[in-house]
């Protein structure tokens, strides 16, 4: 019976370029103990995903954090997110001249 392994990545880089991960990250989430069903496996991986980034997106005290649910057997990416300080954001467009 095929299985599959999502892992939640969840860290932080500091103004020095260093990664740091989240207490209890990575998190690795098997379909062998969700009765091997990959879809809600890759829900649940998901539901841990979209939950980390909405804490990270409240923290100031890094430049950049980022968070990623990885596929475990083929390494590709379901989601991939960054966040940058409000420093660290570019300034708006000016309005266009007329």
């Amino acid at each position: 019976m095929k299985h599959e392994i999502f892992i939640v990545n969840a860290y932080i880089v500091d103004a020095n370029g260093n990664f740091n991960f989240l207490s209890g990250y990575p998190k690795p989430y098997d379909s062998k103990h969700y009765d091997n069903d990959i879809d809600r496996t890759r829900c649940k991986a998901l539901s841990d995903y979209y939950s980390v980034l909405s804490a990270m997106a409240t923290r100031t005290d890094r430049q950049l954090q980022r968070a990623s649910v990885i596929v475990a057997s083929n390494g590709s990416s379901l989601g991939d997110s960054g966040f940058g300080t409000l420093a660290d954001l570019p300034d708006p467009d000016p309005e266009p001249e007329e």
